[in-house]
């Protein structure tokens, strides 16, 4: 077989370097025409369509490949095009032929790629090098294209071949850098130790993070970087380089902010003409007219500016920061004042959004912006610094709410001491009844540290299960927070409403006010707490995808803050979906990474949740629980479900229960379940009361017990599962061994029933140690009806005598009378009726009989 030439077939890539899955495009492409893959350079978009060009002959498409090159002449062109369509086909050279007028050329072409029914995939890469030639030839086979050609057209900047047509069918699909991009879990396989930073400087670009594996540090990095993209700005002309080193000052600018920092009096056109060239210009979404610069490249041009221009750095910030206040960017102007040295007005373009932006849980630049200012004197930047440190969880929050309190802002400094001491400190049963004496007299307390305390009110209230007074105490932040940006105190309302919802077994309604209180484009910490609290949400009912996702969004947000609940909720959801995927060394990292917060912060329920993870995975134990809570203290700990001995009891009872289960301690589980079933009523708390309930039957459903089980217990059960606690349930089934148990029949349960459930449990993760062992007899409780018996229920709800039982499943009388002497015991009923109301108690499907 005669060897390829190398314009006819894709080059060799590591798989590592395609950010995306070409599998899923290649379905995306059948039901298109053509593909336009533009990037910068860097992006994979020849690897990308290497891997595609390979996943469509692996699913049997014929698949041609061309290089473009910038000298093709026109005649070469096709006669290459022509060459590779035969190639993919196998076939004669008869596309094309010496002479032939470009009409008769494209149709040939096109003959030969629907020359039968099998998708055709034609590769044209580096298509921004065609020629008008080759253009023309290109636009005229797209304006009637073969039914059965896929056309990919990949390069730095946007082919210009006539799309408008394909365009306005729907039957083209943009792949662009946003596309190509490495996600960051995949990424962090080549970043080093400092992935954040990495991360934020590559956003995902592909020949960046393959140099950042060779890289000691940052600087090291944007040197590799500055070396990979030399020839393309050597490329440049002088005036372009210059114009994008001094644009680079900026992290987005418009033709007018390009005139002020260049001196170029035609920057509109010239950014046009920079963006056509593919060179890492991108505009900015949602604000026509601004454009940004790559941050990789951005830092090159930054670098080379300063050593070429020494002093023009600090100019260029302290125009643009003049230039950005105008505008009211305040704090893009407060960025570029800093950068310039311009400290003072640095220091009144921040005291202008601090507030804003602590509301809005935008805590890392403001944080970073006011550890740049030499000074903070100032009193709005004191109680912004207060604010800061006290949500990011720092250890300096005590002083700084001293220097606060000395300053003369006493009331403030008051206000955000309560919800330090609430919520960093774990101290809530502590202030709670502080709250009413600050809101009663607000007077000098902003109206976020107001709308704080509040938020701590209404959650001490819910952990007592004062309902009514959480709505009373939540409605104030709500219409707060109709009138003005996500922030804090209403992403607080919002899950606390959601967790009131919760404790009254409603799941459904849960997620509901989870998700209309989330704006689809909020980020920072007040969207984190609310993404930990959906994610436990989708947790619940088996949407493990969207659960991992939401979890995983929060956790780096919400380990630099104060609010343990939502840590537990995302730590949790984590660490089982990670169990759930066969993933059990990623479940002991992130344990080990919530130990070290709960040391950190001397949290006790999350040392407990901690505690729980261990013994369910088996591990090695880290941590005492006697001295999170001991034993002897446990009655003393569920008279007040607000405090931090009863909040780790309602976590660490699940362990206890599986010691007690495990070492056949019957009296010590009941008094598990017990004490949690205390707890749950003051709390008023469903999901508290649908686990002790669960740990009380545990030994009937695992055949450690004969005792039968109420049917009453069985119903609340029923309406716990069916109301959406089914990892609640599950989650303890798993460990419990309840698999043990023989001759039991899930699948005749209804799915929304409790017992249906137990079919979910997976017998590779339960505990040996919680199992009965060989010698162990089946229960001869209500949940083991065999699947005669089942038969036998369901021809008594048809109505049918002992004689048409008999018959209908050809059995002798006696055996009959048997199984139904066993149904009518297990099911404790008096009557034939009786029993079938029972079963439907149960939640049995019963068969319909004919």
């Amino acid at each position: 077989m005669p060897a390829v030439p190398p314009k006819f077939a894709p080059p060799r890539f590591p798989p590592d370097l395609v950010g995306l899955d070409p599998s899923g495009c290649l379905a995306q492409l059948a039901s298109h025409e053509l593909a336009l893959v533009c990037a910068p350079v860097g992006y994979g978009k020849t690897a990308w369509s290497a891997a595609l060009f390979a996943e469509a002959r692996a699913s049997g498409w014929h698949a041609a490949w061309l290089s473009v090159d910038e000298d093709d002449e026109k005649a070469d062109f096709a006669d290459q095009l022509a060459e590779t369509v035969r190639s993919a086909r196998r076939g004669e050279a008869d596309a094309a032929m010496p002479g032939s007028d470009v009409r008769t050329q494209v149709a040939r072409i096109a003959a030969q790629i629907d020359a039968d029914d099998m998708p055709f995939l034609l590769v044209l890469d580096d298509a921004d090098r065609l020629s008008a030639s080759g253009i023309d030839l290109i636009d005229r086979l797209l304006r009637h294209p073969p039914a059965q050609l896929r056309l990919v057209l990949a390069g730095r900047t946007r082919v210009r071949v006539a799309l408008g047509d394909i365009e306005g069918r729907g039957m083209m699909m943009r792949v662009g850098a946003k596309e190509l991009a490495i996600a960051d879990e995949e990424a962090a396989r080549f970043a080093g130790n400092d992935k954040t930073r990495v991360f934020q400087l590559l956003e995902g670009w592909p020949a960046g993070l393959r140099l950042s594996a060779r890289s000691v540090c940052l600087d090291a990095l944007i040197d590799q970087l500055d070396a990979y993209l030399a020839p393309m700005i050597a490329a440049l002309s002088v005036e372009e380089r210059i114009f994008l080193q001094r644009l680079a000052s900026v992290s987005r600018f418009n033709a007018e902010l390009g005139r002020l920092l260049s001196g170029d009096k035609d920057a509109d056109a010239r950014i046009g003409a920079l963006t056509a060239k593919g060179i890492f210009i991108e505009p900015v979404a949602q604000q026509p007219g601004w454009h940004r610069l790559h941050p990789a490249f951005r830092a090159i041009l930054q670098r080379r500016l300063a050593v070429e221009e020494p002093e023009a750095p600090e100019q260029l910030h302290r125009a643009a920061a003049r230039y950005l206040a105008s505008l009211d960017m305040i704090a893009d102007a407060a960025e570029q004042a800093l950068a310039g040295e311009d400290f003072d007005r640095a220091a009144t373009l921040i005291a202008k959004v601090a507030m804003p932006m602590i509301e809005r849980g935008d805590l890392r630049q403001l944080a970073a912006w006011l550890d740049a200012l030499p000074s903070t004197d100032v009193p709005a930047l004191l109680r912004a610094r207060a604010w800061v440190l006290m949500l990011t969880a720092s250890d300096k929050t005590a002083a700084a709410i001293v220097a606060l309190d000395t300053s003369g802002d006493a009331n403030e400094a008051r206000a955000i001491d309560l919800v330090r001491r609430a919520y960093l400190d774990d101290a809530m049963a502590d202030v709670v009844e502080t709250c009413d004496q600050i809101l009663a007299a607000p007077d000098g307390v902003s109206d976020l540290a107001a709308a704080m305390v509040r938020a701590v009110l209404a959650q001490g209230a819910l952990k007592r299960g004062l309902f009514g007074l959480v709505h009373e105490v939540v409605r104030p932040l709500l219409l707060r927070g109709a009138k003005q940006p996500f922030g804090l105190p209403l992403a607080l309302a919002t899950c606390t409403r959601a967790s009131l919802a919760r404790a009254q077994g409603q799941l459904t309604e849960a997620e509901r006010v989870l998700r209309d209180g989330r704006p689809a484009s909020a980020n920072g910490l007040a969207a984190a707490l609310i993404d930990a609290a959906l994610a436990r949400c989708c947790y619940e009912r088996d949407d493990f995808t969207a659960a991992a996702t939401l979890a995983q969004r929060a956790l780096p947000l919400l380990d630099a803050s104060p609010f343990q609940d939502a840590q537990i909720h995302a730590y949790l959801v984590a660490i089982r979906v990670a169990v759930v995927t066969d993933e059990p060394g990623k479940a002991a990292s992130l344990i080990d990474r919530a130990e070290l917060v709960a040391f950190e912060r001397g949290w006790s329920p999350l040392k407990a949740m901690c505690v729980v993870e261990r013994a369910r995975l088996r591990l090695p134990p880290t941590i005492d629980p006697e001295a999170v809570l001991a034993i002897g203290d446990e009655e003393a700990a569920i008279r007040d479900p607000l405090s931090v001995q009863g909040r780790a009891f309602a976590l660490l009872a699940e362990m206890r229960a599986y010691e007690a289960i495990a070492s056949g301690d019957r009296p010590r589980l009941t008094m598990v379940a017990d004490h949690l079933l205390l707890l749950a009523s003051a709390a008023d708390d469903a999901e508290l009361r649908a686990s002790a309930t669960l740990f009380n039957i545990l030994p009937q459903l695992s055949g450690r017990c004969d005792k039968m089980v109420e049917l009453e217990t069985v119903r609340f059960l029923n309406h716990a599962a069916s109301s959406g606690f089914r990892r609640t349930i599950v989650d303890v089934l798993d460990v419990t061994g309840v698999r043990a148990v023989q001759n039991f029949c899930s699948e005749a349960y209804s799915s929304g029933s409790f017992l249906a459930l137990l079919k979910l449990a997976e017998p590779s993760r339960r505990n040996p140690a919680l199992e009965g062992g060989p010698g162990v007899a089946p229960g001869e409780a209500f949940s083991f009806l065999t699947e005669r018996e089942i038969e036998i229920l369901s021809a008594l709800n048809a109505g049918e005598s002992n004689k048409e039982i008999a018959r209908s499943l050809q059995l002798a009388p006696e055996t009959v009378k048997w199984h139904l002497k066993n149904v009518m015991r297990k099911l404790r009923a008096g009557s034939r009726e009786e029993a079938v109301a029972n079963a439907a108690t149960l939640g049995l499907k019963l068969i319909e009989i004919h």
